[in-house]
């Protein structure tokens, strides 16, 4: 069923557990992630960044997404990853996203407080949920290594600005910089609980986001989702999945190809890893309370 992510998110926020967010750009991989969680009984983000809007379309993408969810026994948020334009996020919302993501870190703090109250106004009079981000996360989405990178502290999410962000723009809930790096692989990833603490309580009232989870080690993941995140964000862990399973095929001589063969290995390789991920963040047999 596609659901709104209001009472999920808080639920998962009081709960200590987190939902997972799972990136998608083609029909194999959301089907993937939603029969992944389908089998955990768990509800689950399937979402969509520019790119993938660019890459399939948006009437193409929003309509695959949309007919899974209402197919499926679990809930199903559909979200925007990293809207960076008012006019993309208003696009999506129109198309019957239920939740959104507005990321204008990049701008100083007054200038990303006014975008991100236009976005919550606009979202907010149609019932859609809106994910907003302060500070920021280095690195680029779906890149496998990123050779040592870490988060300069200038970038780090500062718990008194998140305060100010979070009460003048009124999002539901705020994505954090805390030491995590977008398509980060490189066996260095860690988060700065310390700061996470910090931020947790100066905005305890709403979820936290956590981005670039690729590459965090399990015993941390399940750590943080005892502070308040209750979202949590994997792409790139997908995307190795699919591309090894596609490579497997390749291995051998066909006498002639179908992309069925190639795809639904790879289907079922990213299913695999969300089922993982879904039990790693606390929320397998949770679906059931909606």
């Amino acid at each position: 069923m596609l659901s709104k992510a209001q009472q999920i998110l808080t639920d998962a926020m009081n709960a200590d557990y987190a939902i997972g967010a799972f990136n998608t750009s083609n029909m194999e991989i959301a089907q993937a992630i939603v029969r992944a969680a389908v089998a955990k009984k768990s509800p689950v983000i399937v979402q969509t960044s520019e790119g993938a809007i660019e890459y399939a379309g948006l009437t193409m993408i929003a309509g695959v997404i949309k007919i899974i969810a209402q197919e499926s026994s679990v809930p199903v948020i559909m979200h925007l990853d990293h809207g960076k334009s008012i006019e993309t996020v208003k696009r999506c919302i129109d198309a019957g996203y239920t939740s959104v993501m507005i990321d204008s870190s990049t701008l100083p703090l007054q200038e990303n407080i006014k975008k991100t109250a236009e976005v919550v106004a606009y979202a907010h009079a149609r019932g859609v949920y809106v994910e907003a981000e302060l500070g920021a996360i280095v690195g680029k989405e779906g890149v496998k290594d990123l050779h040592g990178s870490t988060t300069p502290d200038s970038f780090l999410t500062d718990p008194k600005q998140a305060m100010e962000f979070v009460e003048k723009t009124g999002i539901d809930s705020l994505a954090v910089s805390v030491g995590t790096i977008h398509g980060a692989f490189t066996g260095q990833e860690y988060i700065r609980f310390e700061l996470l603490e910090e931020v947790q309580s100066a905005v305890s009232h709403i979820p936290l986001v956590l981005h670039g989870a690729s590459g965090i080690a399990s015993d941390h993941l399940q750590r943080a989702c005892k502070g308040h995140v209750s979202k949590v964000n994997v792409d790139t862990e997908l995307r190795v999945a699919f591309e090894k399973a596609c490579g497997e095929y390749f291995k051998t001589t066909h006498e002639s190809y179908d992309p069925r063969s190639i795809m639904g290995p790879a289907r079922d390789a990213v299913q695999k890893t969300v089922e993982e991920k879904i039990d790693l963040l606390g929320s397998s047999g949770t679906s059931g309370i909606y």
